[in-house]
């Protein structure tokens, strides 16, 4: 058994504990032995002092983290590794022209071997940030191999399109055979979900093919909805860009007539086990759907607002009930991982959307980014918190940056003056992660080179 002591302990199930242990056995955290309690900081300082030099100790070590708090490893709900090495390739563009050099560039310019170093990157950033645990939405199955390498867990959404009908019998043959192949390897911390894109990608048929697999496999799924207004558009009255893309294919357009968020639900799709992305652009009504059917919903405040789409309304949302938890997307529509500025992002947008201070505080931040995300993703049993029979996911955060200092209330210390670079050890599993990155960048940065005349197209 390993005690971790720090200055503050954040189990985000209940308060923060001043002068805070977390015993960790296994790879589990463990309640605390009887007398590690108490308030003999000095004396407890001293005894592990000599279990850290290898005395004997009643098989027990103590290793302390001072002027640190220790919290859980952050859920980042929903990311996109396979994209990492697409960081500064897409500035600046509207988003019916970021989707289509998005997948040019992917399909058509980058090998599985290059797209596995990106998700790889992505990983190492995602541990150096603090995260554990991941809401991943990837295509080729790249994100799946490396967040095993690297020990994240989460679930992987298996990413599925196909606009015309034709396309749906061959696009559910593709998902069988790609779950088949990587089942074998989920673990209870890690698991596979399903992904039908978003609207103006995927079918009626095809979404109703996927939520039909999804149960028949008991998958949970995700989608992107809600997230521009050329999309409402689309979905509404089959209009704007994305029409006129599926009419130069010769696809069939069939207007639905109402919102993007009731389209999904009148294909049966809202429900508990369905993580709705963005969802920016909901009309008054999609909120009874919401109270209703309760799915869960992961806000990108950062990536929303740098595509200009807008910003979700989340204090209504918040009202319906459902869970909540934040995500980055990808590094290609946000840049950077760190969950401190996507907690700040989702404070301020808000405070500056309704000019209420109470909009988002900064304890329902924090939550949305660790046990909130773990509902999101039906893991809030198994990780999130810091509570004994969980996994032992945490990270350690220094507050001895003049940045942060002083501290007068950890959470709020942590929310609005951290940054990733306060991150000084990721836990996974109870094992702190450290990961040599010189290769990998090397490669990626290659890659990049490869890139670059293609970067201005």
């Amino acid at each position: 058994m390993t005690i971790y002591e720090a200055d503050w302990v954040c189990p985000i199930s209940s308060y923060p504990i001043r002068n805070g242990k977390l015993a960790v056995d296994n790879g589990k955290i463990v309640p605390l032995p009887l007398g590690e309690g108490g308030r003999a900081r000095e004396a407890r300082a001293r005894q592990g002092e000599a279990l850290i030099k290898g005395a004997p100790g009643e098989g027990r070590n103590l290793v302390t983290f001072p002027g640190c708090a220790i919290i859980p490893g952050f859920v980042n709900a929903h990311s996109h590794l396979e994209l990492t090495i697409l960081r500064g390739f897409l500035e600046d563009l509207s988003f019916t022209d970021w989707v289509p050099k998005l997948t040019r560039t992917k399909y058509q310019h980058l090998t599985r071997d290059e797209l596995l170093a990106s998700a790889s990157l992505g990983c190492v950033e995602m541990i150096r940030a603090g995260v554990t645990c991941l809401g991943e939405v990837m295509d080729l199955g790249t994100a799946w191999q490396a967040m095993r390498q690297f020990g994240l867990q989460g679930i992987a959404y298996q990413e599925v399109f196909g606009p015309a009908e034709s396309q749906a019998d061959e696009a559910i043959a593709d998902l069988q055979k790609k779950i088949d192949a990587y089942r074998p390897a989920q673990t209870d911390t890690l698991r596979l979900g399903v992904s039908p894109h978003a609207p103006y990608t995927v079918s009626p048929k095809l979404f109703q093919a996927v939520n039909r697999f999804a149960e028949q496999e008991s998958l949970r799924m995700t989608t992107h909805i809600a997230e521009s207004e050329d999309e409402g558009m689309f979905v509404r009255w089959s209009a704007g860009v994305f029409a006129k893309r599926w009419a130069e294919r010769g696809i069939a357009l069939v207007p639905a007539g109402c919102s993007p968020l009731a389209y999904l639900n009148g294909l049966g799709l809202l429900r508990p086990e369905m993580l709705l992305v963005h969802a920016i652009n909901l009309e008054d009504t999609d909120f009874d759907l919401l109270r209703s059917k309760q799915p869960a919903l992961v806000h990108c405040p950062k990536s929303n607002a740098k595509l200009a789409h807008g910003v979700a309304r989340m204090p209504e949302i918040r009202d319906t009930g459902i869970t909540i938890g934040l995500g980055t997307d990808s590094v290609a529509s946000n840049n950077v991982v760190d969950m401190f500025e996507e907690m700040r992002a989702a404070i301020f947008q808000q405070r500056a959307r309704t000019k209420q201070l109470d909009a988002i505080n900064a304890e329902s931040a924090f939550r949305m980014a660790t046990l909130g995300g773990a509902e999101c993703l039906g893991l809030s049993k198994l990780l999130g918190s810091l509570d004994p029979g969980k996994r032992a996911d945490f990270v350690v955060i220094d507050l001895t940056d003049p940045a942060v200092q002083p501290v007068y209330d950890p959470i709020t210390a942590m929310v609005y003056s951290a940054s990733r670079h306060n991150v000084r050890a990721t836990f996974i599993g109870g094992r702190e992660m450290r990961v040599d990155s010189k290769d990998l960048i090397e490669e990626c940065a290659a890659i990049a080179e490869r890139l670059m005349g293609l970067h201005k197209k």
